[in-house]
């Protein structure tokens, strides 16, 4: 499947991003064009403790993923990258449209689709009559 991931950017390494969370293979840096695999573990949400197997958390739309970013207060050291994703299955008690994957390969940064707009969106030029 095709899926979108939220990341902070390094400005560590050039061609490197950084999970938001927990590390994978004890690193927050993640490559880009490399097949990374979740360490499974049952944890618990931040929400109350609400247990789940783990997994590399994605999103199955741009869309899905700018509607996500409003639960960041600062969502200005973030980006929305593209990734392929294997062995995924929804998780049930979150936020949004979220998914855990097993296997995770970040192709890099995205921009919004052309027919992307914002819910807040305002046409300026619409609106002058």
């Amino acid at each position: 499947m095709i899926a979108y991931k939220i990341m902070k950017y390094s400005d560590k390494f050039d061609d490197h991003y950084k999970t938001l969370f927990h590390g994978i293979d004890g690193s927050k840096h993640v490559p880009l064009d490399t097949w990374l695999e979740a360490d499974q573990k049952w944890c618990t949400d931040g929400s109350g403790g609400t247990r789940y197997l783990s997994g590399i958390h994605v999103l199955p739309s741009y869309e899905a993923a700018m509607d996500y970013m409003e639960n960041f207060s600062d969502p200005t050291d973030k980006v929305i990258v593209l990734c392929e994703v294997r062995d995924y299955k929804k998780k049930a008690h979150a936020r949004g449209q979220v998914y855990l994957a097993r296997k995770c390969r970040i192709m890099g940064e995205v921009t919004p689709p052309s027919d992307y707009r914002a819910p807040d969106y305002i046409a300026y030029g619409e609106l002058v009559s």
